[in-house]
Order: structure tokens, then C-alpha cells, then sequence
């Protein structure tokens, strides 16, 4: 562990970084190294002192990465990334390192940075506890020093390479809904947890259903307080939103190169929608290049806005971090959705096939079809509207005839349908 020097000047930082590479940096990548570089704070340098960090801001952590990759040097700045260990570290290493005891703080950062623990799932939808989340049924229970877990979750995303879990459970029936829930991490590699996968428009299975029968979670594997995991889970979502629109409009939007100092436009914004009027002949269709315009305006001023509101001052002007990522996730799938549109109107009838024998537009049609896990996963667009206009705009929320009503007085359906 290390000291934080947020206050530290860029120009300062950058010479701390220099040195320290200068005397550890070796030329091999092994676990050894991992473990030094995560140790002296820089593998996730935002992060607490107490949690493996330095307490950097993301633009410090920039310059922290920038040193690195001028010699080489892999393995810092993990929390900064757009793959999925970057988005778990975000979600829920951050969680974990706010709200968690020190066991799990020490134990669960450290693994799931070195790797020892990549693959996790979140478990908090449910049949009967989508859009209303709070409504959830699955409880734990607890019995000596372990939560015993019965219930169904679902819309769970790679829950069968998981090998551990951020779980919603209730532990208080008789409090309103948001009061009663907890947080936990769940060990998934266990007697008592079923996985079904649920085959999807694209014909893959991402998503799973997640049947808990007496399954088991350590005590200290509790984040944040009991009965307070709806807190925690805030946290968790803004990162999440956050990540997501990042992760997927970056995998929807691959690079090319600047042919001629006449395609201004021609950036790594906008360079898949120009060769899609390219292959389709359109390029000069004063038409086509305006929608060329407009959605490369977007991705620009979605860009800018999440630069602005990654600082935590920003965030609070803007209603606070969960309001802010909200605006982040909705522009992304707008963004998302318009991209597939345009592009599938580039190919014209060609985009009515499917399939790999048909290049382009099986390309563009998963494209659209996946477009919709930006607008459902990580609460969907509805919900996002719904926050902006409660958090942000102050608009007055709807009614709910369940608000403040003890959760066990809530008339509710079934969480676990028969299986027969």
C-alpha cells in the first residue's frame, strides 16, 4: 500500500513514474511483476490508498500510462481500459474497495487485477424484478458465519464462466423495498447454483438464468453495510453504465485510414460510416454525408461529455455520478442504434440477408441486433430517461402505491416458476 498523491503536479508525477521504472522495470512480464506494479499503486493508481491505488485523478492515471507505455512496461492504469477486466475492476473492484471490509478488500482487488479472478456475473435482475429492481425476492439468510442463498436471477451475462458474483439479496422483509437488500460477492464455483442459458436474436447465449438453492456466501463477503446494498449498488450501476457505453461503442466502431487531405471527416469517428457510403457508392450523396455529420457530432459531444463528467465535481454538479452515467449510457444507445440504421440503408436490400456466408450485412445486422444490449443491460433506456429527468431535470417522480410500504405487505408474483 501507498500513500495518495493526488496533489502531486503532472510534471512531478511523471518524474516519480520515470524513476520508479527506471529501478523495477526489467523487460520481463510475469506474475512477479504484476504483483510490483500492483503493490506500489500504479496498476490501479484511482483507487484508495487502502485498496492497492495512489488516489490519483483519471487525468494523472493518464500521464501514469503514458509513462508505462513509453517503455513498455505492461500492467498499469487497469481500471482506465474499455475491455471486460477493466469494466469488472471499475464495477466492482471499486465497490468493493469503497464499501468492503478489509479481508475482501485485500483478497478480492488483488486477485481480480492479477488475474486470479477475471470472470464474474452480476446477479441483481429477476423474473418479476427487472425495471423495478427493488422488488426482488431471492434471500439470504444468515446462519453462523455464512448467508444461505435461495432464489432466481436472470439476464445474468456470463454466468457460466463466472467464478464469482455481485448479488442482491433481501435480508429484511419488513422494511420498505429499497431498505432490505443487501450486497454481497458470491463464490459461484459451488454445490446449489444452476445455470440455463437463454438463447438470444442473434443466436448466442451471453445471458443465463441463475437458480440459488441454499448456496453459500462467506460472511465478510457482505459490501457495505446489511440492508444497504441498494447504496452500493448505485455505485456499482453509474460504473457499469459508464463502461458499457464505452465497451460497446468502441467495439462497434473500427478505425480507418485518412486517404487524401480532402476527407476531412475521415476520422477514427467517422471512418466505418464513410466507407459504408464508399462500398455503397453514396459518398457524395449530399444526404447520406449529412447523416454522416450528424452521427459523427454525436460521438463527438458523447466523447466530450463523458471527459467532463469523469471528474467527481462534475458529477455532482450533474446530479451525481449515477445521473451522470445515465446520460453517458443513453447517448450511447442512440449512437449505437443510428450507426446499425445508417448502415444497414448503405447495403439497401443486402441487409434483408443474415448469416456468414453473407459478409456485410450479417456484420450490420449483429450490429443492430447487439445495439440492444446497450438499451436493456445495466438498466434500460426507459430507466435511464426516468433517472434524468428525477436526478438531473428535478422533475416530480410517478406515483407507487408500494413506496414506504413494508416489503413483506407488497403483493408480488412468484420468483421461482414450477420446473417440471
Amino acid at each position: 500500500m501507498v500513500n495518495t498523491v493526488n496533489d502531486i503536479d503532472p510534471g512531478r508525477l511523471r518524474l516519480e513514474v520515470r524513476e520508479w521504472l527506471e529501478e523495477h522495470w526489467q523487460g520481463v512480464d510475469d506474475r512477479e511483476w504484476r504483483e510490483t506494479v500492483l503493490h506500489a499503486g500504479w496498476a490501479i493508481p484511482t483507487f484508495p490508498a487502502d485498496a492497492y491505488g495512489r488516489g490519483l485523478s483519471r487525468p494523472q492515471a493518464t500521464v501514469v500510462g503514458a509513462e508505462f507505455g513509453a517503455v513498455g512496461a505492461p500492467g498499469s492504469c487497469r481500471e482506465l481500459g474499455h475491455d471486460v477486466v477493466a469494466g469488472w475492476i471499475r464495477m466492482a473492484a471499486m465497490a468493493v474497495a469503497r464499501f468492503g471490509g478489509a479481508r475482501l478488500r485485500d483478497s478480492f482487488i488483488r486477485d481480480l487485477v492479477l488475474g486470479d479472478a477475471e470472470h464474474g456475473v452480476a446477479l441483481y435482475s429477476e423474473p418479476n424484478a427487472g425495471s423495478d429492481l427493488a422488488g426482488l425476492q431471492t434471500r439470504a439468510v444468515l446462519e453462523g458465519d455464512q448467508w444461505v442463498v435461495n432464489g432466481q436471477k436472470v439476464w445474468s451475462s456470463g454466468a457460466e464462466t463466472a467464478t464469482w458474483g455481485l448479488l442482491l439479496a433481501r435480508t429484511n422483509e419488513d422494511v420498505p423495498k429499497h431498505q432490505g437488500i443487501s450486497f454481497f460477492v458470491l463464490p459461484m464455483q459451488q454445490p446449489g447454483i444452476e445455470i440455463r442459458p437463454i438463447k438470444q436474436i442473434t443466436g448466442d447465449s451471453e445471458f443465463s438464468e441463475v437458480f440459488l438453492t441454499d448456496a453459500k456466501v462467506p460472511a465478510e463477503n457482505l459490501v457495505g453495510d446489511l440492508n444497504d446494498g441498494w447504496r452500493v449498488l448505485q455505485v456499482v450501476l453509474a460504473a457499469e453504465r459508464e463502461w458499457l457505453g464505452d465497451f460497446l461503442e468502441a467495439g462497434g466502431r473500427p478505425g480507418g485510414a485518412v486517404s487524401s487531405r480532402e476527407d476531412a471527416l475521415t476520422t477514427e469517428g467517422a471512418a466505418d460510416l464513410i466507407d459504408a457510403a464508399r462500398a455503397a457508392g453514396k459518398a457524395t450523396d449530399s444526404a447520406v454525408r449529412q447523416v454522416i455529420a450528424q452521427l459523427h457530432t454525436w460521438r463527438l459531444v458523447h466523447q466530450w461529455t463523458n471527459a467532463r463528467l469523469s471528474s467527481a465535481s462534475a458529477g455532482e454538479e450533474s446530479g451525481g455520478p449515477v445521473a451522470a452515467a445515465a446520460i453517458g449510457k443513453l447517448a450511447s444507445s442512440r449512437i449505437l442504434h443510428s450507426t446499425g440504421r445508417f448502415k444497414a440503408r448503405m447495403l439497401g436490400p443486402e441487409a434483408m440477408l443474415y448469416g456468414p456466408d453473407n459478409g456485410a450485412a450479417d456484420d450490420v445486422n449483429r450490429e443492430i441486433m447487439n445495439a440492444f444490449v446497450n438499451s436493456v443491460g445495466g438498466g434500460s433506456d426507459q430507466i435511464q430517461r426516468n433517472i434524468i429527468s428525477e436526478r438531473l431535470l428535478g422533475l416530480p417522480r410517478g406515483y407507487a402505491p408500494d413506496r414506504g410500504v413494508p416489503f413483506r405487505e407488497i403483493r408480488k408474483g412468484s420468483a421461482r416458476p414450477s420446473r417440471t
